[in-house]
């Protein structure tokens, strides 16, 4: 429903705001009864019994209406605010002092009561017709708060009836429930696990080709920034001499070697091949 839809329905009375100021006026309406009938529905109560309330009177719009108003011929000019008083609807505003009260009744009375100053309807009780004030009207009533409580009430929908509202008074009705849930699906989710393992192992002999070549370039990219690197570090000055020293002393000591081993060869051909064993005496 738009907004447009709402023009001129009193929104007051629609959905929950329905019973907040719900009249026996509107009561009788909805139940399609009489005063009477209305009264009786109700448990034969009384509408003195019932709080009035006090009708709100329209303010006219012409110029010649607002001068009427101002004369007494019509409405408050300053409030459309009403009170009831005795059965009698009279202005909420109205003279009601010893002085501007009897002036203005007299005012009405020397007019035949075609004013209404004094804001109290007809010289005779009854309602002026330019003012609106005056008894004898049909007046509406407010429902006493029971009675719209029960209204409200009875109107509702009525729930269902939901059970224990304990959540473990049924457990044994859910475990049971669920055990079977999962027995009967069982065949199902164990044909779709073998599903998912058989796509999983295809897919991963699908993707290990690939796997393989980017572990191969991985680890051959890794040995060639070793080999960079050691290549780096030997062609730095202080490796350089220390491999020049490394060479130096291994060749002194294959010189001290060689001739350690010449020395050896010197001594045993000076002394033969083998020592003499025969001795001559003389």
């Amino acid at each position: 429903m738009s907004k447009h839809d709402l023009k001129g329905v009193d929104t007051s009375k629609v959905g929950n705001n329905k019973y907040v100021n719900y009249t026996f006026e509107d009561y009788r309406k909805d139940q399609g009864l009489s005063r009477k009938g209305a009264l009786k529905s109700l448990g034969n109560i009384k509408l003195s019994d019932l709080e009035v309330i006090a009708p709100t009177l329209e303010q006219p719009k012409t110029i010649l209406g607002k001068v009427g108003q101002f004369l007494g011929m019509g409405t408050d000019p300053n409030t459309t605010e009403t009170e009831v008083i005795g059965g009698k609807v009279v202005g909420a505003r109205r003279p009601d002092n010893i002085i501007s009260r009897p002036l203005a009744g007299l005012l009405d009375f020397t007019t035949f009561g075609i004013l209404d100053t004094d804001q109290r309807g007809g010289l005779f009780g009854g309602k002026h017709s330019g003012s609106g004030y005056g008894g004898r009207q049909k007046l509406d009533y407010m429902l006493p708060k029971t009675v719209r409580d029960e209204l409200a009430k009875a109107d509702q929908p009525k729930k269902e009836d939901k059970g224990s509202t304990n959540a473990v008074d049924n457990i044994k009705e859910i475990y049971k429930a669920q055990m079977d849930y999962e027995r009967a699906m069982d065949p199902f989710n164990r044909k779709g696990r073998m599903l998912d393992s058989a796509l999983d192992f295809a897919n991963l002999q699908a993707q290990m080709p690939f796997y393989m070549k980017q572990l191969k370039d991985v680890s051959t990219f890794k040995q060639q920034q070793l080999l960079d690197s050691e290549l780096v570090k030997q062609s730095m000055p202080n490796a350089r001499e220390a491999r020049k020293l490394s060479s130096a002393s291994r060749f002194a000591g294959e010189l001290g070697a060689v001739a350690d081993a010449y020395a050896k060869a010197g001594t045993v051909a000076q002394g033969g091949i083998r020592q003499p064993t025969a001795t001559f005496s003389v």
